[in-house]
């Protein structure tokens, strides 16, 4: 993403023409809402959502996703509810119905 960025004070030395910078905006802060890692989202054709777990039972859920932030979570604006258990994480590419095996802690990962 191409920034300009103004200086409140010059640097000294000047750096190089082209030179790259790693630029972090302070926005304000959101609304309290649900945020789901963005391992966890998936695309079906044209919709964007996450494997949702109900009654034992693996189905897509769409979602609206809203902004992302540098720790790797995504909005959620609609599509999940409170106490949602979705999948964040598999080894293979999932389908509506499949079985799944819930685990709590992945292996060789801090908990």
């Amino acid at each position: 993403m191409l920034a300009k960025v103004v200086f409140d004070q010059r640097p000294e030395p000047l750096p190089p023409l082209g030179e790259l910078a790693e630029v972090t905006i302070d926005l304000p802060a959101l609304s309290a809402s649900p945020w789901v890692p963005n391992a966890a989202l998936h695309r079906q054709g044209t919709q964007i959502g996450v494997w949702r777990i109900r009654d034992g039972e693996l189905a897509f859920a769409p979602i609206t996703p809203g902004r992302a932030d540098l720790e790797g979570r995504v909005q959620v604006r609609e599509g999940l509810a409170v106490g949602d258990r979705i999948v964040a994480y598999s080894e293979r590419g999932l389908s509506a119905g499949q079985r799944i095996r819930v685990v709590e802690h992945l292996p060789g990962l801090p908990r």
